[in-house]
């Protein structure tokens, strides 16, 4: 009695399809690892400001100094408009409209740096009333909240230490939730005071779901 040997076929296909599978979520873990800071939820970010008040006190007071152009405050290791090599020094830089262009400057500020390292703050925004110019109405700290392009978090200043909405203006029709307001619509937007001036927000584009916990 005789028994066969059966050879397995290795389907090449299949195998390139693995290996390009592999290869991209390399990629993205890379890519993630090298942009993207430490994960944060609400009660982390609330205890960093509970924790830092004063820097961030501090850090408003320098933003208010800053020229009237400045819209953006990033490090270049967490920027999303350029890759790290593409500006051309390493640390801090400011981006702002300076008449019809869009300027990136180095900055050289260690309060603003000390925020903004080890991933704890992604960027800071500052909304103007007048887009090119003019002093600022809304002071947004981004953080890292996971998820994809659709979900936010972070703090912001409120200089009369009202809950404002995700771009700074008047929240309109807010229902109490939770410790805070929320308002639904175009997405779902929350915030709630943590201490005086300061406001914890998160918000999900393009629905009316309440953000992962």
């Amino acid at each position: 009695m005789s028994i066969k040997k059966r050879s397995m076929r290795i389907n090449p296909v299949a195998i390139a399809v693995v290996v390009i599978a592999i290869a991209f979520w390399l990629m993205v873990i890379g890519v993630m690892g090298g942009f993207v800071g430490p994960i944060y939820n609400r009660s982390r970010i609330n205890r960093f400001v509970i924790n830092n008040e004063e820097l961030l006190n501090n850090a408003v007071a320098e933003i208010l100094e800053l020229d009237g152009h400045v819209s953006h405050i990033a490090h270049t290791r967490f920027s999303g408009f350029h890759r790290r090599d593409e500006l051309g020094f390493a640390g801090l830089y400011t981006g702002g409209v300076i008449g019809s262009r869009y300027v990136v400057t180095p900055l050289d500020n260690p309060i603003l740096y000390e925020l903004l390292q080890n991933g704890r703050i992604r960027g800071i925004s500052i909304a103007r009333r007048n887009f090119y110019s003019g002093p600022p109405y809304h002071i947004q700290f981004s953080f890292e909240v996971g998820g994809f392009w659709d979900r936010y978090g972070g703090i912001y200043f409120s200089r009369n230490d009202r809950p404002m909405s995700f771009s700074g203006g008047t929240l309109s029709n807010p229902e109490e939730y939770r410790n805070g307001w929320v308002t639904y619509g175009f997405s779902f937007y929350y915030t709630e005071r943590i201490v005086p001036h300061w406001f914890y927000y998160e918000r999900v584009a393009n629905s009316t779901r309440t953000p992962r916990r």
